[in-house]
């Protein structure tokens, strides 16, 4: 694969169907010097899916669910790098550092595809979401007992930092699948309105900004360590990102 077939991947799929051999040529005419560009291109576009094609009814709402879980699961990824955190809890008991997850599961809620109640469509769903999640399950399996078996407490080394990155990879391709299961159930499922989905968007825009803003806090008041600061600047850039995207989808519905 080329840089110009790469850079091409990043456009939204609506623009990549319209427009991605225009942009594909472009780019290999033009070398390295329109990539730059391109991605801020690409970048641009994801924020601003009004200004996207659609090769079918619904093509930009399937893609922005699939997006918006994308998101969660990114969050969640980098919060469990970040862990354990006494600013950020997921935790009944310690509501005032849980508060931003409210939101964000909220949004979750509404953006969620709603495929209809009926034999002949769960059937086939079901049986994608066995063949979907089955790897990344027996992957967690495979985790769970070589932590039960306390095999990894006596690993160090290259086989240490083997299991950590075996670790994060099986993480990382959960929320891959899991997102491809969504992708999935969004082609048979009715999709959430327009307005649910620009609500959805801002709701999890909100309590990213919360986290962002409860880590920026303990920050002032303490010496910020610096994987702190990047977590904050992350969880700030997705913030930003979605209510950006749902301010458009609002902009868009109007």
């Amino acid at each position: 694969m080329n840089a110009a077939t790469l850079l091409t991947r990043l456009y939204p799929p609506a623009v990549r169907e319209r427009w991605g051999e225009d942009i594909s040529h472009e780019v290999s005419a033009s070398g390295i010097r329109s990539w730059p560009d391109t991605l801020a291109g690409a970048a641009r576009l994801w924020l601003h899916p009004g200004d996207w094609p659609e090769s079918f009814t619904g093509q930009t709402r399937r893609v922005l669910t699939v997006a918006l879980f994308a998101l969660a699961a990114a969050t969640g990824l980098l919060l469990r790098s970040a862990e354990p955190s006494s600013t950020l809890t997921a935790d009944v008991h310690h509501p005032a550092t849980s508060l931003w997850l409210a939101p964000i599961l909220l949004g979750i809620c509404l953006a969620a595809p709603l495929p209809p109640l009926r034999g002949d469509v769960l059937r086939p769903l079901a049986s994608a979401a066995v063949r979907t999640l089955a790897a990344p399950t027996a992957a967690f399996l495979a985790m769970c007992l070589t932590a039960w078996s306390g095999a990894a407490e006596h690993v160090t080394g290259v086989a240490d930092t083997a299991m950590v990155l075996c670790y994060w990879f099986t993480l990382g391709f959960a929320a891959f699948r899991l997102c491809t299961l969504v992708a999935h159930v969004a082609r048979t499922a009715a999709l959430p309105t327009t307005r649910r989905l620009s609500t959805a968007l801002l709701l999890i825009g909100a309590g990213l900004t919360l986290a962002a803003s409860q880590n920026l806090l303990a920050a002032v008041r303490t010496v910020p360590h610096p994987s702190s600061v990047v977590e904050t600047l992350a969880l700030s850039v997705l913030a930003a990102a979605a209510i950006s995207v749902g301010h458009d989808v609002m902009r868009t519905r109007a």
